[in-house]
C-alpha cells in the first residue's frame, strides 16, 4: 500500500518535467501490482492546482487531476479530526510544511510506504523516492 505525494502525479502528467519518465514508469508499476493508494482529500485540489497551474488552463488541470484520481486503487483519507491529530503531531516535529505532514499522517495511520521527490520528506520522514521504490519493487 502506498501514499503518493502531489509532486509525482504532477511530474507524470508533464512530459517536460525532468522526473516524467520515472514517475510514469512508476505509476505503471504500482498500477500492475493493483496496489491501494491512500490519499488526503485534499490531494485533488493539489493535483488540479499544480496541473492548471503547469498547463496554464484551469479546464485542463481538472480534467487531469478527475482522470488521474478515478483509479479504482485510490482510497481518499478524509480530513478529520484523525488526521489532523497525527499530522500535528508529525509535522512540527520533523519541521515538515503543512501539505507534507498530511501526507505523511495519511501514510502513518493507513501504514503505507510515502513516495515522493520532496527531498524533505525522504529525509525527515523516511519518503521513497518513485526510483527507489520502483529499484526495490519490480
Amino acid at each position: 500500500m502506498l501514499t503518493i505525494d502531489a509532486n509525482v502525479w504532477v511530474s507524470a502528467a508533464d512530459r517536460t518535467d525532468a522526473l516524467s519518465a520515472p514517475s510514469r514508469q512508476f505509476l505503471a508499476a504500482a498500477a500492475r501490482q493493483r496496489l491501494p493508494i491512500y490519499l488526503p482529500t485534499f490531494a485533488w485540489l493539489e493535483i488540479a492546482c499544480a496541473l492548471a497551474r503547469r498547463r496554464q488552463g484551469a479546464a485542463r488541470g481538472q480534467q487531469l487531476a478527475n482522470l488521474i484520481l478515478t483509479s479504482p486503487y485510490i482510497m481518499r483519507a478524509p480530513l478529520d479530526g484523525a488526521l489532523l491529530t497525527q499530522a500535528l503531531l508529525s509535522g512540527p516535529s520533523l519541521f515538515l510544511r503543512g501539505a507534507d505532514a498530511l501526507y505523511v499522517a495519511t501514510a502513518a495511520l493507513h501504514a503505507t510506504q510515502l513516495i515522493s521527490w520532496d527531498d524533505e520528506l525522504i529525509r525527515r520522514a523516511g519518503a521513497l523516492t518513485p526510483s527507489v521504490w520502483l529499484a526495490a519493487n519490480s
